[in-house]
């Protein structure tokens, strides 16, 4: 019998993008082993989930034995305890990671921002996840999150981009949350019009970029909402900008929260200037809210027509695009149904399919 085992490290991690990816994807193929709904070869397979001892228990997943093990954590539980007991199965890591000398195994690499935006990361981190992806794109099958990525991972690491299947996002589990509504008052935003932002001091995020943009719009009474874990004195490069009051930094929200603001808000705005898919535009869109959108190849794919773009570089880009929404009585771009249909292409179940096609693949009996 063929053994699946998926690297369950970031059941112990932070949930961000990348731990929301592992999360969703497991989910969705928990839900399709319980159904039956997997490929010829994959029928009859053993499903675990290995994760180290001192992840949080858990019940969730019906159809995948969750196993915690080892005395370490991290990069070292991975290379070392991770790599005993998943050998000889097919390994699956959602996040960038895993044994280097696991040779049946799946990692996804969401992007490159390591080697695009070093200034970003520690150099602990860049060593570390440099030498891990040019050791697994040697070792390992390499699937990504994008086209632009694929392409991005090709010409860093050289191998060929078309061996390299894209696993696509997606937002099914934003669009059916309860908004928490509470947030609104307490952040004086009834009846205020705003737009809203989620940051991290990250320089690729260009957070500063965003906020010196609404502010060279003056005073109009709207509120530029910034969602994270973020302080005035961090962003700013240089003296506040002049409109500082109609700025308010949230802190950390729930999705629940942060749900009831993206209902509430005029537009989305979603600066980056490197991305390797850009998901929170697409939870917005669940939302009905309308996208502002930095022009950069990664979110021009996963927003298609359903953004109102603006060049990342360019401060007067992004004050138009403000300023459209602003003088706009309603939605008259059209941006609502547009981010409707552009949803449509992307669903967790869809992206378990393309992963189990890809480990049905890899289940083929070797030669």
């Amino acid at each position: 019998m063929q053994t699946i085992s998926i690297n369950g490290r970031f059941l112990g991690q932070p949930l961000t993008g990348v731990q929301r990816f592992a999360l969703e994807l497991t989910r969705a193929l928990d839900r399709r082993i319980g159904a039956g709904a997997l490929p010829e070869k994959l029928k009859d397979a053993r499903w675990r989930l290995l994760a180290p001892e001192d992840v949080p228990q858990t019940d969730e997943f019906r159809h995948i034995a969750l196993e915690r093990f080892g005395p370490f954590s991290g990069h070292l539980w991975e290379q070392t305890a991770l790599a005993r007991r998943a050998a000889g199965d097919i390994l699956v890591g959602f996040g960038g990671s895993g044994p280097l000398l696991h040779r049946r195994q799946l990692v996804v690499i969401h992007d490159v921002t390591i080697f695009r935006h070093p200034e970003a990361f520690s150099r602990a981190y860049r060593v570390t996840h440099k030498a891990l992806g040019f050791g697994l794109t040697r070792t390992a099958r390499i699937a990504t999150v994008s086209r632009f990525s694929r392409g991005e991972l090709g010409t860093i690491f050289h191998v060929r981009p078309d061996n390299i299947p894209v696993i696509y996002n997606a937002t099914d589990h934003f669009s059916g949350l309860v908004p928490d509504e509470t947030v609104l008052p307490r952040l004086g935003l009834e009846g205020t019009n705003f737009f809203f932002m989620l940051g991290t001091l990250k320089p690729n995020k260009n957070i500063d970029f965003a906020i010196r943009a609404f502010d060279a719009l003056g005073d109009r009474g709207w509120k530029l909402v910034i969602a994270g874990a973020l302080d005035r004195s961090g962003v700013f490069k240089a003296d506040a900008p002049a409109s500082a009051d109609n700025l308010i930094f949230t802190g950390r929200l729930t999705d629940a929260e942060i749900v009831a603001l993206e209902r509430r808000a005029r537009g989305f705005v979603f600066p980056s200037l490197y991305e390797g898919f850009g998901i929170p535009p697409l939870e917005a869109m669940t939302q009905d809210c309308p996208v502002l959108a930095a022009d950069i190849p990664a979110v021009r794919e996963a927003c298609g027509e359903a953004a109102l773009y603006f060049d990342p570089r360019d401060r007067a880009s992004l004050e138009d695009a403000m300023r459209q929404i602003m003088d706009a009585g309603g939605d008259t771009s059209g941006l609502v149904e547009k981010g409707h249909a552009n949803l449509a292409r992307f669903s967790w179940d869809k992206s378990a399919e393309t992963l189990l096609s890809t480990l049905s693949d890899m289940a083929a009996p070797r030669r």
